[in-house]
Order: structure tokens, then C-alpha cells, then sequence
């Protein structure tokens, strides 16, 4: 086919797109793109060309590859997903005209699959309500026959040696550094590199038992919530990797964290939850529980690194470049907060003595993790019906500050924090938690509901204080009403901490700068190993 090689391509998405091109006539065609594929629905069938690229760790840059891994992905994806895979087409130019088949020059290979139905994909059940833990379950069932039913291979299980793990995590962090700074914040690239460092250093006993135990098998390795469709024929999990095989021989945990990290990033914990569970379950695998946040970081950060590629492509829509920039962003400060808490529920509370900039700390991890926070200040006039930029001390004990409003104060905020953490998993506390009684409070609720609870403590130095309080008093823009002549009777009255100081309580030095102040802080996070392995 005559012309440069971009040439080429758009006559060849052009002729794809042309109805007339297909024996089946269909009534039209839509194209959807992808990093790595041109994909044409032309019902009821869909075709799926490979694009000419080299990102490293995927090699389509030749005819000839192009025709393996396609070939290879019919042949792969026939395990889970039956009937549906139909086989290869060629793309030929004769005349000069393009025909599917046909006896001229190949000038590509196509994927010729099925049309799955849209209503029948897991996502579209689940924000249709139409799905649960039933379906969830068979899906459990479907994986773990298939993982169950593959002997062991040696020429597989090497590729659980934590050597061989790290290859991949440090291939997706070094292709992701270009990123920092758009998509991914420094602090969050940063943070990210440095827990999977300590991971690896912490656990080579446990990736050499997964791998003895032989749970390192011939995987899925795209397991997300759009690669699985239920309809009247079963289910079907289709789209594996087929162009990389150390993207595939991957341990159990890694291919079911794909899909819990999906669950979780559309808001469905409790299924995240669920579908592990129920795997190592039946797999007999509690094990799983103390690698799945570092597989489910891992998948986020993948998720986010290939939504980052996809927005800086030139060839993508502005409109699907956006999306792309956003998922990107979500998926990284995901990735963020598995490292860092895990995936049970938690309540990061920032306190300490007032001016010390607990609310300034609060603003940044909402940010960098892409949390809610709730602050005593707001909840306080919320519920005494003081607009919120009007001042309510009236001295010590006066105003909205008496202990019985101080005292429903605190239980309101422990309350919204519970909720929210029961919602979205993650939250910031603001609040100054000076006495022993409401950090006890708190304590004790997350107990007995299961929610981790992570106290960071603002210091700063005492001159530093006073200034911060006296430049708040005279711009009046701040929602507190803390100024520099109540320093001396909250020093006064403030309660150390005694009872929490251990693993998961911490300090951050405020005086610091913002780039300093969270770089220590979420080392000191992830060196404590505060995110304590999901559980059950």
C-alpha cells in the first residue's frame, strides 16, 4: 500500500470504517482507540487491529509481530472467554483497493470477535444495579477453576521470584517518571518509588513462598471490570495480555488485585472486598491477604501510567484527552493510598495545638489523595447555626465554645468520619483533638467498627505559633476563631498524647516546606508499615 506510513494507517482506518468494506454489510461502523489497538464495532462483529508501536514492554512495530500476537490473543483469550474469539482476518491490497481476505498483499491483521452486548458488561450491571455479590461469586468460581486447572510449570513460577516482580514495578515506575508533575504529583511519584523499595526489602520471604506454594500461575493480566461481560451464555472474561508473558505469569493475587483495585476505584468497596475474599477462600489462599495492597497499588499505578500515555497521544480527541488526564490523576492518588494506608477504612487525623497549620496539612493530603475532610471548625458553627465568617469566641468557655457544644462538636465530626470512611475509605480529620476523652472517643468507635484510625501531630516552633495566630487575626479569612491571646490557656489545657504514640502516630514538623513537610511524613508512614495487611 503505497504512501507514509501515517498515510497508510488512516487509509486503513478509513476503509474500515466504510460499511460497504465488510461482507456482512453492516449498517455502520464505530471506532474506538485505544494505546496499543484500533478497535471497529461492526455488528454483530467487532474487529480489533493492533497499531504499529513500541512502548517497551509491547512490541507491534512489525507486520509480522502483529500477526503472532494476534494469533495469539484468539488462541489465549479462547480459555476464558469461548465462542467468541472467531479467529484472524487478513487485510490485503490488490488493485489498489483494501479488501478483508482476499488474495492481494497483506498489509494488516485484524481480530475478528463477537459483539458482547453493553448492558452486559460488569461496570454497566453495576451502575445499573443490576449485579451483586451472586454474580461476583460466579465470576470467583469461573477464575479459580481456571487457575486450579493449570499444573505447574516451572518455566511459569520463576516469574514469582521477587527479582522477576520487581523487573515489572520498575519498568512501570522508570516509563512513568516523565509523568511526574502532570498526571502524578512529585510527592506521590516519590512516595510510590520509595514503598515499593521497602516493600521489596521487607518481603522476599513472602514473594519466594508465593511462588513455592504455587500460586504463580498463567493468568488473566488485564483483569479490570471492563474486560468481564455476563450475559445469557455465562460469563466471559476476554481481552488478556497476550503480548507479554511476564505481564501474565503473575501470581493469583496480582491478577484478582486488578479487579478489587476496579471495584474500588468505582466506588464499590464492599465487592472489592468480597471478590477477595471469596478467591482466597476458595483457593485456600489467606496468604493473599498479605501481598493484595501492594498488587492492588501496582495495578492502580498501571492504570495510571496507560491513561497518561493515552492523554499525551497525538491522535487522541481533546475530549477523550481530558478523561484520560483525569483517570490518570485518580488512579495514581489511588495507588498513593494503598501504599500508604491500605485498603481497609481509615481516618487520618491531623491535631495539635492551635496555629501549628492542622488545617494546612489537612488541604494537602485531601489533595494528595484525593479525599474529603472534615473540620471541626466548620462542623462546630455548622451546628450552632453561626455563619461560617462570623467569629464565636467569646472567651474561654463563652460562645460556641462551652464544653457541652465542644463535646457535641466532637462527636459529630468522629460521626461524618466514620461515614465518609465507610463510603469512600479514606478521610482527613481536622480538629485539634486536645483532650485524652475525645481521642479515647474515637479510638474506641473505630474499634468496634474496623476503621484504622492514623493521628499526624502539627509542631512548630512557639514564636512561629504566635506570628501564624497574629497574621490570621488580622486577615480574618480563616474559619477558626483561635487567635494569639488564647495560645497560653490551650497550652495550658492540652493533654499529651501519651496514650497514642506507637505505630501509627506521627509528627510533622510544619515549619518545614510543603514539599519537605509531605516527603517526610509519608516516609514515615510507609516505614512504619502503617498499612496494616486487608483483612477478611
Amino acid at each position: 500500500m503505497p504512501g507514509s506510513e501515517n498515510t497508510a494507517r488512516q487509509c486503513l482506518i478509513d476503509f474500515l470504517l466504510d460499511p460497504s468494506s465488510y461482507a456482512h454489510r453492516p449498517s455502520g461502523v464505530t471506532h474506538l482507540q485505544t494505546h496499543i489497538s484500533d478497535i471497529f464495532i461492526a455488528a454483530p462483529y467487532v474487529y480489533k487491529v493492533k497499531k504499529p508501536v513500541n512502548l517497551g514492554f509491547l512490541d507491534f512495530s512489525t507486520l509480522e509481530k502483529r500477526k503472532h500476537f494476534c494469533s495469539a490473543e484468539v488462541e489465549l483469550n479462547r480459555r476464558l472467554c469461548p465462542g467468541v474469539y472467531l479467529g484472524v482476518e487478513v487485510i490485503t491490497f490488490r488493485d489498489r483497493a483494501l479488501s478483508i481476505g482476499g488474495s492481494g498483499a497483506v498489509v494488516e491483521y485484524a481480530v475478528k470477535m463477537r459483539e458482547l452486548p453493553e448492558s452486559g458488561f460488569l461496570l454497566n450491571m453495576l451502575r445499573g444495579g443490576g449485579t451483586g455479590e451472586e454474580d461476583l461469586r460466579r465470576i470467583a468460581r469461573k477464575l479459580v477453576d481456571f487457575y486450579l486447572s493449570q499444573p505447574r510449570r516451572g518455566e511459569v513460577a520463576v516469574y514469582g521470584l521477587p527479582e522477576r516482580i520487581r523487573v515489572n514495578i520498575d519498568e512501570n515506575l522508570s516509563l512513568s517518571r516523565k509523568f511526574a508533575g502532570s498526571t502524578i504529583t512529585q510527592f506521590a511519584y516519590d512516595a510510590l518509588c520509595y514503598y515499593n523499595e521497602r516493600f521489596f526489602l521487607d518481603n522476599q520471604g513472602l514473594f519466594l513462598k508465593r511462588m513455592e506454594d504455587g500460586f504463580i500461575k498463567d493468568c488473566h493480566g488485564d483483569l479490570h471490570l471492563g474486560n468481564i461481560c455476563i450475559n445469557r451464555d455465562g460469563i466471559c472474561i476476554y481481552d488478556c495480555i497476550e503480548f507479554n508473558e511476564r505481564f501474565r505469569y503473575i501470581d493469583t493475587a496480582s491478577d484478582i488485585a486488578f479487579l478489587a483495585m476496579d471495584l474500588d476505584y468505582n466506588g464499590y468497596h464492599g465487592l472489592s472486598r468480597f471478590i477477595v475474599a471469596e478467591v482466597a477462600r476458595l483457593m485456600d489462599d489467606p496468604g493473599m491477604y498479605g501481598v493484595i495492597d501492594f498488587y492492588k497499588c501496582y495495578r492502580a499505578f498501571v492504570r495510571g501510567k496507560v491513561e497518561s500515555i493515552k492523554a499525551f497521544e497525538p491522535e487522541v480527541p481533546g475530549d477523550e484527552k481530558e478523561q484520560s488526564l483525569k483517570k490518570a490523576g485518580r488512579y495514581f492518588r489511588l495507588a498513593l493510598r494503598y501504599a500508604l494506608f491500605g485498603s481497609n477504612p481509615a481516618v487520618i487525623v491531623t491535631f495539635g495545638i492551635i496555629g501549628t497549620g492542622k488545617s494546612t496539612l489537612a488541604g494537602m493530603l485531601a489533595e494528595e489523595l484525593s479525599c474529603v475532610t472534615v473540620s471541626s471548625d466548620a462542623v462546630r458553627k455548622e451546628i450552632t447555626g453561626t455563619h461560617a465568617g462570623k467569629k464565636g469566641y467569646e472567651g474561654w468557655e463563652g460562645g460556641i465554645y462551652t464544653s457541652g457544644v465542644t463535646d457535641r462538636t466532637y462527636r459529630e465530626i468522629i460521626s461524618r468520619a466514620f461515614a465518609e470512611a465507610d463510603r469512600s475509605r479514606l478521610v482527613v480529620l481536622d480538629a485539634s483533638f486536645s483532650k485524652r476523652v475525645w481521642r479515647d472517643y474515637l479510638l474506641r468507635e473505630a474499634g468496634l467498627k474496623g476503621v484504622g484510625v492514623y493521628f499526624v501531630r502539627t509542631t512548630a516552633a512557639l514564636d512561629e505559633v504566635e506570628l501564624r495566630l497574629l497574621r490570621r487575626e488580622k486577615e480574618g479569612l480563616s474559619i477558626s476563631d483561635a487567635g494569639a491571646a488564647l495560645l497560653p490557656r490551650f497550652l495550658a489545657e492540652w493533654e499529651e498524647p501519651v496514650e497514642i504514640k506507637g505505630g501509627r502516630y506521627f509528627e510533622a514538623d510544619t515549619g518545614r516546606p510543603g514539599r519537605e513537610l509531605l516527603d517526610s511524613l509519608f516516609r514515615k508512614i510507609i516505614d512504619a508499615g502503617a498499612s496494616s495487611p486487608a483483612r477478611p
